[in-house]
Order: structure tokens, then sequence, then C-alpha cells
């Protein structure tokens, strides 16, 4: 059976920097388990699976635009001076990092303008603006269950056959 919209995939995954270094990988969070073309995943790596089969594996040159966006296109928020410590210099162009509260996972924030009662930033992924490379293997494929076509989502399991069939 082969990768094609709408159906299941699981893939292990490597994901490097441009420098070629792994800055995430499916030996530490495990394989990722979605339904194609739904936007699940980097629209990069969705589109490039399509006509893959089971084990196959391949490398890949994700541009930023097909990955995690470019820099300029990060959604912006203005966030009340007060959050920041006192005296803080936040001149703009700076970057730094701060936690989503989901799962440990940080969000790389890059200040575009300052006032004495805030300061609006930029909020975009870590390798926003990157080429990535991705070596991917198909693990599984299979057709999604008619609750995941209805969620528009995979299940990490899907539930059983309904019993006689």
């Amino acid at each position: 059976m082969k990768v094609e919209a709408g159906r299941v995939a699981t893939l292990t995954y490597d994901i490097t920097d441009e420098k070629g270094e792994i800055i995430e990988s499916s030996e530490l969070s495990g394989p990722v388990t979605f339904l194609v073309g739904k936007g699940a995943i980097i629209p990069g790596l969705d589109s490039r699976i399509v006509g893959m089969s089971k084990d196959e594996e391949a490398d890949l040159s994700i541009p930023a635009a097909e990955a995690f966006g470019a820099v300029e296109d990060a959604p912006q928020k203005t966030i009340p001076r007060t959050e920041f410590p006192a005296g803080a210099q936040l001149d703009p162009g700076l970057r730094f990092e701060a936690g989503t509260g989901v799962q440990g996972q940080t969000i790389l924030l890059e200040v575009v303008e300052t006032s004495e009662e805030a300061v609006v930033v930029r909020m975009m992924h870590p390798l926003a603006g990157q080429t990535i490379g991705m070596s991917i293997k198909v693990v599984s494929v299979r057709d999604a269950t008619s609750g995941e076509t209805e969620a528009g989502k995979a299940m990490s399991k899907p539930p059983p056959p309904p019993p006689g069939k």
C-alpha cells in the first residue's frame, strides 16, 4: 500500500538543521503517525511522502517556506512590558526562547518593537527561516478509519474492527 492523501502513515525520522546537526529524532520522541494531506505535519514532508511504501526510506531537503516558515511571516503578539524583567534591554531584533507550556516545547521570540507599555514580539519555531534536512522511513501505511476521516486526524491506535469483520 502506498502513502496517499487520506491514508494514515507512521514515520521514523531525524530532523537536521542547516549545519547537519540532528535537532529532533523519533529515537527520542517516538514515531509520528498522521493523516496524510490534512496539514498535521510540515507541508514539505506531507507532499514528499506521497507515493512511498512501507519500509521505504528517503533523505529530504525541505526549504523554509515548506518547513517552519519564513521569519517575517511569523505571527506577532503584543506583551505588556510588565511581563519582562525591570530594566531589560529589549531592542528590536533581540531573540530569546520561551516555554510554550506544552510538553516542554519552546518557541523563539524576536522583538519587533517596544514602547513604555508593551513589547511586540514575533513568535516562531526555532527553525523558522531555515532549510531543514529529514531522514525518514515509512513504518506503516493504512487506510484511515471513518472516525479518523471525520475528525481529520489519525488516532494513535485505530479502534478494533467491529465483531464479525
